[in-house]
């Protein structure tokens, strides 16, 4: 990491203007990431790209049939491991609610090949927790988070690597990403696609088995009608462990709880926090309509 003076000395420019364009241009061509000083955020911190990073990056970029994202996506395939997760994941599968960026899950020591392979002047990326300065017309998260255990629940849509239904529904569960809409949404959309099998065994690995039973509760209830079996509920239930009273989403625990969902949350011994204006608005585009 170094900061504006060292670059200043390094590149042998004082002036603060044409110093500043010049690191805007590296960080452009991928040369540089940027993030906030935590102790100063006024402060800008560099980073340079290793050469190797950058070189299999132009590498991937020579075999691109088109210069856009998606033709980075598919090029990358032979290089690099990935899959699109979050929101544009969960759209490819429900067609609800456009997302406003791509989220990339890939492996940690990839990361640098990504930055250099995907910047672009129209393109902000942001890296795990460090948001990017801006945003752009295309917006990318890359996330660290890439897991080999989920290799078999990738599908190659339009010669990119999405994850699958059944993941990114116990990912909306356990990490709030995607969303709680776009769960909803999916699970839906999907109901009679879905492989219930592995579903339900993903969210005993994820220990999330509890809250999508009684997220499907919800929806037959707040349906008038059973959407999803009760019967597949209710084997969820006896699968579930009901001892400890917990909140739901756990990152909504200082909101008031939904009370017209109470009996269903007494039933899983659950203080359900998302809102019935939520659910309702997915079911009423989605089943009503």
């Amino acid at each position: 990491m170094f900061g504006f003076p060292e670059a200043a000395t390094i590149l042998q420019i004082q002036d603060e203007r044409p110093l500043a364009k010049t690191l805007a241009k590296l960080k452009v061509f991928g040369y540089l990431t940027v993030k906030r000083d935590p102790i100063d955020p006024r402060r800008k911190l560099f980073k340079l790209v290793d050469p190797e990073s950058v070189v299999l990056a132009m590498a991937i970029q020579s075999q691109a049939k088109t210069p856009d994202l998606t033709g980075k996506l598919n090029a990358a395939l032979r290089f690099l491991d990935y899959y699109v997760n979050g929101a544009c994941a969960a759209y490819q599968f429900h067609r609800y609610s456009a997302p406003g960026r791509i989220d990339l899950s890939v492996r940690l020591d990839q990361m640098p090949t990504w930055v250099a392979l995907l910047s672009e002047k129209d393109t902000a990326i942001s890296l795990d927790e460090m948001p990017a300065e801006k945003p752009a017309k295309v917006n990318v998260h890359l996330r660290s988070d890439f897991e080999d255990k989920l290799s078999e629940s990738i599908m190659l849509i339009g010669g990119v690597r999405y994850l699958s239904p059944e993941p990114l529904v116990v990912l909306g569960i356990a990490r709030d990403s995607p969303t709680l809409e776009d769960t909803l949404a999916i699970l839906i959309v999907q109901r009679t696609k879905l492989d219930w099998k592995k579903l339900i065994s993903l969210s005993e690995a994820y220990n999330v088995l509890r809250f999508l039973g009684c997220i499907l509760d919800v929806v037959n209830f707040e349906c008038r009608k059973p959407l999803f079996s009760t019967s597949q509920i209710d084997k969820m239930f006896r699968q579930s462990d009901l001892r400890a009273r917990v909140d739901f989403p756990s990152g909504l625990r200082t909101e008031p709880v939904e009370p017209r969902y109470e009996s269903v949350a007494s039933k899983w011994n659950l203080r359900l926090h998302f809102s019935h204006a939520v659910v309702s608005k997915v079911i009423t585009d989605l089943v009503r309509a």
